[in-house]
């Protein structure tokens, strides 16, 4: 199975990277702010992943000195971006199962996989996706960049993520037990005679 870059040269590992660490911070922001008590749930919070999601790709679009590959193929229903041109989407799930309908690229996709460079060949008809996984806690566990061909997996990468650990999380051990500190002694200072009987000398 090749790599990405392999099949077409502007989907580098490092424009893969800063994408999968900004989906990554996102959605782990997001669930740093679930809130049980407030009435949060599973759902609401994935679906206010995705559209935070989207809404930062769509913001760093405009931040073209730092993302002057990245671009917008269609920015509602099926929310589709473009790696130099490249249409790419992502989902939540595992990289070798995305739901038969996520298959279906959008008439804009379609149109812009037209577009692309005759040198990439059969690679323009590749549907390329970003896969997150999540872990117990629904934060990201994994990002993998798959691609599919006819209804095929013909590429597929595991992005290597730095390590980020949760603003927020369960109590994995008990709290120390309080030790026991002596009393410390109080006493008043007692005057010095001989400062006593100055003062009366000088009518103090």
């Amino acid at each position: 199975m090749k790599q990405p870059w392999e099949l077409n040269s502007v989907l580098t590992a490092d424009r893969l990277k800063q994408l999968a660490s900004l989906i990554r911070d996102v959605r782990d922001d997001v669930i740093d702010r679930h809130d049980d008590d407030i009435g949060d749930t599973a759902r609401g919070t994935g679906m206010r992943a995705y559209e935070c999601s989207r809404s930062r790709i769509i913001r760093a679009v405009k931040d073209s000195k730092n993302w002057p590959w990245l671009g917008i193929v269609k920015p509602d229903g099926r929310f589709t971006f473009s790696i130099q041109s490249v249409p790419v989407r992502l989902y939540r799930g595992k990289p070798g199962c995305p739901e038969e309908r996520r298959l279906i690229p959008s008439i804009e996709a379609l149109r812009q996989m037209s577009w692309l460079e005759p040198e990439v060949g059969d690679a323009a008809a590749v549907l390329w996706f970003f896969a997150i996984e999540l872990d117990e806690m629904r934060y990201v566990e994994r990002v993998t960049f798959v691609g599919f061909l006819e209804g095929q997996q013909i590429s597929c990468w595991e992005i290597p993520l730095d390590e980020r650990v949760p603003a927020f999380g369960p109590a994995m051990s008990e709290l120390p037990q309080p030790v026991e500190t002596k009393k410390a002694s109080v006493s008043v200072k007692k005057k010095d005679k001989k400062a006593e009987n100055d003062g009366e000398d000088n009518g103090q």
